[in-house]
């Protein structure tokens, strides 16, 4: 049913890969989608993933001023001045679980992103990728518009870089990470499901023209693909993927090899995505031609 769909989508969705090195020196990373808007290579994803690099950039930071006054520590050390290196508060280091380096892979080596423009309330962000080279697009896409024919029913489907796992290398000499052989080009995974129903949230304070609207669908968002479309048979984008929720379906059967009385709650879980006249007005707010 979504065949055609899938090859025109896959046409305009990126890869987000957040590769991370922890004080401890662990390496990881986390996985996202981006829908490429236009020529001009601005894209579309969600604001939790521009928020979660934005944290590790402080996390950064807040390592880097560690580092300094323990190299200030030394000198006054060696100088002699015990008096002043009395005077002077012993660093307090970050913990060893947080992000010490960072680097983030936007479907090509070599891209940045900058203009980065957020709206936490609709989960919603962009920012335009430089340099960006048109012949890796070959699809742009066509965002649903709000009508009487946007009703619960409708078979949708998923697209992002679900099922994938990247455990990045980092490069001492170079100061780089390291994507290990096979891990690039991230594979795609489709999920179809059908739009349940509209949700709304109230417009935050500092967001007054935000629109707080979300579809709802009967699969889940996996992860890897927040950020990434939500789209009809014709490849019409109706939602961007956010979030997913869990509903407590009420039963608690025995659960198996466990001791008696011990029970296994389940739940069901639910896609969330930013509604299309959300994402319109964003995109009109932005000033990006889409």
């Amino acid at each position: 049913m979504f065949s055609k769909a899938y090859d025109i989508a896959r046409g305009f969705v990126i890869p987000i890969v957040v590769s991370s090195r922890a004080g401890n020196g662990a390496c990881s990373s986390a996985i996202g989608t981006a829908i490429v808007v236009n020529r001009d290579g601005w894209i579309l994803t969600s604001a939790h993933i521009l928020q979660l690099i934005e944290q590790q950039r402080k996390s950064i930071l807040a390592w880097r001023a560690y580092r300094r006054e323990v190299r200030e520590r030394e000198k006054e050390k060696g100088s002699g001045n015990s008096q002043r290196q009395n005077n002077r508060q012993r660093p307090t280091r970050p913990r060893l679980d947080t992000t010490q380096n960072n680097s983030v892979w936007w479907g090509r080596d070599g891209v940045e992103i900058f203009d980065v423009e957020l709206e936490t309330s609709t989960d919603l962000a962009t920012g335009r990728l430089d340099p960006f080279h048109t012949g890796s697009v070959r699809h742009y896409p066509v965002f649903k518009t709000p009508g009487p024919d946007y009703r619960p029913g409708r078979s949708l489907c998923r697209l992002g870089f679900a099922f994938h796992e990247i455990v990045p290398e980092f490069d001492e000499e170079q100061n780089a990470f390291v994507l290990p052989r096979g891990s690039v080009p991230l594979p795609l995974f489709p999920l179809d499901g059908l739009f349940t129903r509209v949700l709304h949230a109230p417009a935050p304070m500092g967001e007054p023209n935000s629109i707080g609207k979300f579809i709802e669908t009967s699969s889940p968002g996996l992860r890897g693909q927040s950020g990434g479309p939500i789209f009809d048979a014709d490849g019409v984008v109706w939602a961007l993927q956010s979030h997913t929720r869990q509903y407590p379906l009420g039963f608690a059967p025995r659960a198996p090899g466990t001791a008696s009385g011990q029970v296994e709650h389940q739940f069901f879980n639910a896609g969330v995505g930013v509604h299309a006249e959300a994402i319109l007005a964003f995109l009109k707010r932005c000033g990006i031609a889409h």
